[in-house]
């Protein structure tokens, strides 16, 4: 291969010209050092080629995931290292781990994490999603409360239709925390014509400390929520943590027992 101080100037201003042109910023970044390699290897042509676009193929693969957890809104970094195998005996651990090959998500496979508060409901879904973000999919993190806020703030501007149309087109959509909220009528039809936009297409995560048949008390209109949650049943993975134990107040940074509130220990007898 031709040594970089053979190559006429010219030809070399030319090719920096149009490597910054074409937006190729990596293999600018990279030419030099890719070229004295590519001499004192002897390489041929074809191995530094595909030696220098690989370098851009990276810092793209680097940038674009950035800017999909960027896009996700994640409150916080969850992942599967930092989880507690171990602390909830209850727990499915076989198929937590069978869904992080996240066929469900390339399937368009809801999935409902129930269980009481603290079992880790929350850390789950933003697994779930921090995962998918590196694999390459989109993703959107909500609260359930923030969610609900949104599409009901969009009915004064009249732009629900194309908050739900983007929603739609997200690959992983989590909505987390759906629990008892001051109830509006319209929630329960803005969350229907969501779940709709998605239903067979998209995977949703929803994550629920309330009994699926309290949904629609907690959504203002029980027939609708029933329609919603019998689309989000099909084809659905269920991760439910029966009897679970609270991190909050149970686990390793929580006080003492004897210092914990009476009421703390007692399980609720809400089935999912």
């Amino acid at each position: 291969m031709t040594r970089r101080h053979d190559i006429p100037p010219t030809a070399m201003d030319e090719l920096r010209r149009n490597l910054e042109r074409l937006k190729l910023e990596a293999m600018l970044q990279h030419l030099d050092a890719a070229l004295d390699e590519a001499s004192a290897s002897e390489q041929g042509y074809i191995t530094f080629l595909a030696g220098l676009v690989l370098k851009e193929v990276l810092a793209r693969s680097d940038a674009g995931t950035a800017r999909r957890l960027n896009a996700a809104k994640f409150p916080e970094t969850k992942t599967f290292d930092t989880f507690d195998w171990t602390f909830q005996q209850h727990l499915n651990v076989q198929l937590v781990k069978d869904l992080m090959g996240l066929d469900f998500v390339a399937q368009g496979r809801p999935l409902l994490l129930l269980g009481r508060p603290g079992t880790g409901k929350t850390h789950l879904s933003l697994a779930y999603g921090h995962l998918a973000a590196m694999r390459g999919y989109t993703v959107r993190f909500y609260k359930a409360s923030r969610l609900l806020a949104e599409l009901y703030a969009s009915l004064a501007d009249d732009t629900t239709e194309r908050l739900i149309g983007r929603l739609a087109r997200v690959d992983l959509l989590i909505i987390d925390d759906l629990r008892d909220i001051p109830v509006r009528k319209e929630y329960a039809t803005l969350l229907f014509d969501l779940v709709e936009a998605r239903h067979l297409r998209k995977s949703t995560v929803v994550s629920s400390n309330l009994s699926v048949k309290r949904w629609g008390k907690v959504l203002g209109n029980p027939a609708l929520t029933a329609s919603m949650v019998d689309r989000l049943m099909e084809r659905a993975h269920v991760i439910n943590i029966r009897q679970g134990r609270s991190y909050r107040t149970e686990g390793p940074q929580a006080p003492p027992e004897h210092d914990r509130p009476a009421e703390l220990s007692e399980p609720e007898n809400d089935e999912a």
